[in-house]
């Protein structure tokens, strides 16, 4: 039996300690023909086998790889370690718009994300149809999902959660849109896509439809006397200046009860009074009020109905 003795162990160093790639994917180990003859044999031990009479190898197994090259009596030895990174698991399906937006979410925080719309969030808020993908990122292993966004069989309404309506207006009309294979039904017993209210409460109006399963809108309806609205400044500049200097509600009408509180963030009252006339000079004890944001809470009767109005709001001291 014939055996060779080997002159010299030579480590290559031509492999990367550790070569990362995605899994599932793999990678190319080969070598340069002047680093290594072409009549040199080779011994791959991988993972899960020894492999010979192959110049270069794709790999795909974690775990460390050795190339053992057999050049003359050279015997050349080199090693990588193969590490994988998850490839991100995403699937966004198609889905519906029904009347209003929508949150898509990959449901995954672990992952670097990009949208055609630019946002990097792991979630999206969708208003319009159409088609939209995301990329997600592991360490370098992307994987991209499209997906549809379709307008489906939903109602649009033209009323908010709450509706103001003149008390010198004899009607008002509710009204929504709605394709023809949506089924309407309002809890004043109607079905069409509009109806006439003509007394305060609350009107809500029940949609059905293949797509978009079923909803209900409502509104709340309140009478208003237009006629003697409150005009509340949202600010004032009290520095003495002749000009915006002090705060006052204006009314169109007279009230038998009226009372106003002011009151600074940490809710510490500063101001009030139950005149009608009084007007607030930005002081507290006569101190003058640092610039800040302000609250006010307005009560007044109107006179000849006995109605109580609330007012809620902010006012913004500058100086």
């Amino acid at each position: 039996m014939l055996s060779v003795a080997f002159a010299q162990v030579k480590p290559l160093n031509l492999l990367a300690d550790t070569t990362v790639i995605c899994a599932g994917d793999s990678f190319l180990l080969k070598f340069p023909e002047e680093q290594v003859s072409k009549s040199a044999t080779y011994n791959w031990q991988t993972p899960k086998a020894i492999i010979v009479h192959t110049k270069q190898l794709y790999i795909r197994y974690k775990g460390l790889h050795i190339v053992k090259i057999y050049d003359g009596k050279k015997l050349l030895i080199d090693s990588t370690y193969l590490k994988l990174n998850e490839k991100p698991r995403l699937k966004i399906h198609d889905t519906v718009l029904c009347g209003g937006p929508i949150i898509v979410s990959t449901k995954n925080k672990l992952y670097k994300y990009l949208w055609n719309t630019g946002e990097t969030s792991e979630q999206l808020k969708i208003e319009k149809p159409g088609m939209y993908w995301i990329k997600a990122n592991n360490k370098g292993c992307v994987v991209i999902d499209t997906f549809k966004v379709t307008s489906g069989n939903a109602i649009t309404t033209n009323f908010g959660k709450e509706l103001l309506i003149c008390e010198n207006e004899p009607s008002h009309i509710l009204s929504v849109k709605a394709s023809n294979d949506v089924k309407l039904y309002w809890n004043t017993g109607a079905n069409t896509s509009s109806i006439n209210i003509n007394k305060e409460g609350i009107y809500w109006v029940k949609s059905s439809s293949r797509n978009c399963g079923t909803r209900t809108d409502s509104v709340i309806v309140k009478y208003k006397n237009c006629d003697c609205d409150i005009y509340i400044p949202n600010s004032f500049t009290p520095n003495d200046d002749d000009r915006n200097d002090l705060f006052w509600p204006v009314f169109q009408c007279d009230y038998t009860y009226f009372l106003l509180t002011i009151m600074d963030r940490w809710g510490n009252i500063v101001y009030t009074s139950n005149n009608i006339n009084g007007k607030w000079d930005g002081k507290f004890k006569g101190n003058p009020c640092p610039d800040d944001v302000y609250v006010y809470r307005l009560e007044a009767i109107q006179k000849g109905n006995d109605k109580k109005i609330i007012r809620n709001g902010h006012i913004s001291l500058f100086r």
